[in-house]
């Protein structure tokens, strides 16, 4: 097909015919070369009279898209009538595609001008269209960039949608942020709502941004929500976008045992505390079985009637895929040094380099002291003391509150060691200087040659006191410090781990008034269904066998979410010992409850702070 092209250089290259005709003993133009024709989609990278150049050399069935190229660099250039002359010249003799051609060039160049609705109106093709690939690449290209401007971000994200079907390898995977990046700040409800029947494509996207958007305060069930998408969505392509925590939390299978070794000091020494977690295993096997078809099967071995060699041998005969425990750290460490291969929850943690199916689950009292300087720190205390008893779990409990003290102020912590209880009021003066006051007022008395009256001083630099101690200690040391401080200075505050009381201990109520203790919710919910159920079966538990049944029940609740936890950060788990998350090491970590001896009760802080108000009001 030819076309007159005098009419598209008419307004334009009059003036320039001319004078390169009376100069004709200037240089001559260099030969044309023939380029392959572009896509008709990408934005110009020459000038138009390129691309009628190679118009004029190139094959009959080139021509209209090369001189279509033309018209858009001329709009591209901002010489809009020129590239309307092109477009009126093509439009004489243009098929029924070709006419979806101009339409593409036209649009673009009102896009330019600002004209997005006008420019829509033009780009308004029926998909039942045969045109060329190209031409649908540029339409839903166009139509995208047109909706963004008009801030339509799920028009936007339709294009974009569509767009998919025309793009190569090398460029879905930015055109897949782009559709996510429109749809992400639309509400779950908005998008669910803009689903249409019979469309997976568009669904697909619409219901993982949507899931993806939803609060993230039961993460165990955004997990199931995302694997039932995937099952319903199984080839969509935003299983090659989806990021970060998203795709981990996709691409990780959750564990599915079918026998689980339980690894317990069943007799010996540690019976009871291994009687106390299985109690808690089997409590919370039965309890899933009333919600959800159990297929797994609890095997308990006994730790002490048979080493762990001899145990991990019967594995394989037995047909162990999944192993709890061990609870004892020598144990534990007996245990890795066999290299297991068998996925493992350990009841321990031991200094060790965790593989990707090893996990560790302590009940760790360096992780209370680490939280303690967090709660510390969230409540702007500023100068904390520390009193631990001089042994090897007051060292690890102070190294883990003081590093941890460290990543939140540059205040040091002043730790002072107790070897025991009688020398719990030496250290409590040493912590409060008033040891530094007798010993002035007594340098004073020697000068002058005779006693005076004195009040001993404490130090006023700090306010706030973590003590490590059991109840009887934690309650000695609040009577001292309230017999030793001055008249001159404030009570520190105190805050202690659940170690420091004992809730059969009914003089707790009133000599720990005040103190902030850290412990494990399911402790504190006196009305819960395992509480009373365990208060029915076990009457007389104490507190650590109470804390071990929590260790036992969480660990079964959370084998079968221990893969996804470890690859999704913010998945946690409510369970009996504290909201339960699980790091890149796989060791689970536990968020307690705080709580404070308040009118001779321990409340959690938030139930204790509307009790206050209320007693204010009255």
């Amino acid at each position: 097909m030819k076309h007159n092209l005098n009419s598209a250089l008419r307004y334009l290259c009059l003036s320039l015919v001319l004078i390169l005709a009376a100069c004709s003993s200037g240089p001559t133009k260099a030969p044309i070369v023939a380029v392959d024709l572009p896509s008709i989609a990408i934005t110009p990278e020459h000038n138009a009279e390129f691309y009628l150049d190679q118009a004029s050399i190139a094959p009959p069935e080139q021509q209209f898209d090369w001189e279509l190229l033309a018209a858009k660099a001329y709009y591209q250039q901002g010489m809009t009538q020129a590239a309307e002359a092109v477009i009126n010249d093509l439009s004489v003799q243009a098929s029924n595609s070709q006419q979806a051609g101009i339409s593409l060039v036209r649009a673009y160049g009102l896009q330019l001008n600002g004209q997005v609705n006008a420019a829509l109106q033009l780009l308004d093709f029926d998909p039942i269209w045969e045109l060329p690939t190209d031409y649908w690449l540029s339409y839903y290209q166009t139509r995208a960039a047109l909706y963004q401007q008009q801030n339509n971000p799920l028009a936007a994200a339709s294009a974009l949608i569509e767009l998919n079907s025309y793009l190569d390898d090398a460029q879905l995977a930015e055109n897949h942020q782009q559709i996510w990046q429109q749809l992400k700040p639309l509400s779950s409800f908005t998008l669910r709502s803009f689903q249409q029947p019979g469309n997976s494509l568009r669904n697909g996207w619409l219901e993982i941004v949507a899931i993806s958007n939803e609060p993230k305060s039961s993460p165990e069930k955004l997990i199931a929500k995302l694997q039932l998408w995937k099952q319903d969505y199984p080839a969509h392509p935003a299983l090659d976008y989806v990021g970060g925590n998203l795709a981990k939390a996709l691409s990780i299978a959750p564990y599915q045992p079918n026998k689980i070794a339980v690894l317990l000091p069943l007799s010996g020494k540690y019976k009871s505390n291994g009687l106390a977690i299985k109690d808690g295993l089997i409590s919370a096997y039965l309890d899933q079985q009333k919600t959800t078809a159990v297929t797994s099967e609890l095997l308990f071995y006994d730790t002490q009637a048979q080493t762990i060699d001899v145990l991990y041998s019967q594995f394989e005969q037995d047909g162990i895929d999944f192993i709890v425990g061990p609870l004892l750290k020598s144990e534990l460490k007996k245990l890795l040094d066999l290299a297991p291969t068998i996925p493992l929850l350990a009841l321990n943690e031991v200094a060790s380099t965790a593989q990707t199916e090893q996990f560790f689950f302590p009940l760790s009292p360096e992780d209370e002291a680490k939280q303690a300087a967090q709660f510390m720190a969230q409540r702007e205390e500023q100068s904390p003391l520390l009193l631990v008893p001089q042994s090897n779990l007051g060292k690890r409990m102070a190294e883990a509150f003081t590093n941890e003290w460290q990543l939140h102020s540059e205040v040091p912590v002043d730790v002072i060691n107790y070897a025991n209880r009688n020398d719990l009021q030496r250290a409590i003066r040493k912590l409060l200087h008033t040891d530094l006051s007798q010993q002035r007022v007594s340098q004073f008395e020697q000068i002058i040659g005779h006693n005076v009256e004195s009040e001993l001083r404490s130090r006023r630099d700090a306010n706030a006191l973590y003590v490590v101690g059991d109840n009887t200690e934690t309650k000695l040391i609040k009577a001292f410090i309230d017999v030793t401080i001055s008249p001159f200075a404030s009570t520190p505050r105190l805050y202690a781990s659940s170690r420091s009381y004992d809730k059969n201990d009914e003089t707790s109520e009133n000599e720990l008034e005040g103190l902030y203790v850290s412990e494990m919710p399911w402790i504190l919910e006196q009305q819960s269904v395992n509480a009373i159920r365990h208060q029915q079966l076990w009457p007389s538990s104490s507190d650590t066998q109470k804390r071990l049944y929590g260790l036992g029940y969480d660990a079964f609740q959370l084998i079968h979410q221990l893969a996804q936890m470890r690859g999704y950060s913010d998945y946690q788990l409510n369970g009996l010992t504290g909201k339960l998350s699980v790091n890149q090491q796989g060791v689970i970590s536990r968020q307690l409850t705080w709580t404070q001896f308040h009118n001779g009760q321990l409340l959690p802080l938030e139930i204790q702070a509307e009790t206050v108000q209320q007693s204010d009001a009255e």
